[in-house]
């Protein structure tokens, strides 16, 4: 009986040594992977600065590209920018950066100009890749907007969209587009199935707007240079309406690229101008542009250039000697408080930046203000920009 009872032990000794020899032991739990940095904190790690809406947004001012504020650099691809992005901004996609940089050189953009660079938001990246490969071209005030497109259009902001993305709402039918410009530069040529909405007239023409606020719709005018769009969009947008777009590319580069327009009325030959007098250009009442090159440098003293932007564009680049007189005054202060400003003697040739608003003064002067001495009044139906103090005409 003992013998039987000690080989019962023995056994089950076995048997718990096989047991524990077979057991298999407790993993040690893994350690807890390194939590991936965020963009913000990959930001702050590479010693640039986040901005806000509201800074982008000063930045942006009248949505015209203007360096002397700061220049907005979209970091996102080509089309996606095509499709929308900031008013003003410059395409530089990081991942096409050498091949897109060069446009800031041509924008006469220097190294120490502020520039914000934004993309698609919190989680995008591509914001922070320009913003070093900037910073290592030299350039030395650099910021960038997180939040990026995505802020800009929950906060309710007008935004342009490219030639590309105009050309296909155009081609469906189903997006209004609206053209900024003055009744009787509309009425010459237009992009087909436009409504005018002259920005000067707004209110008298702004029953041509879609009849639902939330429906799309297209605004343009005469170019990059044009700011009757962004005004047409920002009037538009105190109305109620949630999604302007404004192709900024307007009718110089809808022409340029191809696209269709209605049909233009046909000009009048330009009459041969006396001697010494101002040389006609093809529609009445308009100067010949290679004519008003020449005037640029100087000019006889009977003959008195008048720059009709904003003080604020007049500012920023104008021509020697001459006059500012901002249209809008004859539309908020009367007929008199412009003429109370012409020189009371010599041609008066009037200017601005594409054409528009020159052709506007001329006219409401002529027409609206009946002055009796509309011999004397000319316009340039031309664009008119200036770089490096230099003024060029085209």
């Amino acid at each position: 009986m003992v013998s039987r009872i000690l080989m019962a032990a023995v056994f089950s000794m076995a048997l718990f040594a096989a047991g524990c020899g077979t057991a298999k032991k407790e993993v040690a739990a893994p350690a807890e992977a390194a939590k991936a940095k965020s963009v913000a904190e990959q930001i702050i790690e590479a010693g640039f600065e986040m901005v806000k809406f509201d800074e982008v947004k000063k930045v942006v001012g009248d949505g015209m590209f203007n360096a002397s504020r700061g220049v907005l650099v979209d970091a996102r691809p080509e089309r996606t920018f095509d499709q929308g992005h900031i008013p003003g901004s410059v395409n530089v996609p990081d991942n096409k950066f050498e091949q897109f940089f060069p446009v800031l050189a041509e924008k006469k953009v220097t190294k120490d100009t502020y520039i914000i660079t934004y993309c698609g938001g919190v989680d995008c990246i591509k914001s922070l890749y320009d913003a070093k490969m900037l910073k290592d071209k030299g350039y030395t005030n650099i910021k960038i907007y997180l939040d990026g497109m995505p802020d800009w259009t929950k906060q309710g902001q007008a935004i342009e969209i490219g030639f590309e993305t105009a050309k296909k709402l155009q081609a469906d039918g189903k997006t209004l587009f609206v053209d900024a410009r003055p009744e009787r530069v509309f009425a010459k040529s237009t992009i087909p199935g436009s409504v005018n909405v002259p920005d000067n007239k707004f209110e008298e023409f702004k029953n041509l707007l879609p009849a639902e606020k939330s429906e799309t719709f297209v605004v343009y005018c005469g170019g990059y240079e044009c700011v009757k769009s962004h005004i047409v969009a920002e009037e538009a947008m105190k109305l109620g309406y949630k999604k302007p777009l404004i192709y900024a590319g307007g009718l110089p580069e809808w022409e340029k690229m191809g696209g269709t327009m209605s049909a233009a009325a046909p000009k009048a030959a330009a009459a041969a101008a006396p001697a010494g007098a101002i040389k006609q250009g093809a529609e009445p009442g308009s100067v010949d542009k290679d004519y008003f090159k020449t005037l640029v440098p100087s000019r006889p003293a009977n003959i008195i250039i008048v720059d009709v932007r904003t003080p604020a564009e007049f500012q920023n680049g104008h021509i020697e000697g001459a006059i500012n007189i901002d249209v809008n005054k004859i539309y908020k202060e009367g007929c008199e408080a412009v003429t109370a400003l012409l020189p009371k003697e010599g041609d008066v040739i009037f200017h601005c930046a594409s054409g528009g608003r020159a052709g506007e003064m001329y006219f409401g002067l002529v027409e609206d203000c009946n002055f009796a001495q509309k011999e004397r009044l000319h316009f340039l139906d031309a664009h008119v920009k200036f770089s490096n103090a230099q003024c060029i005409v085209e």
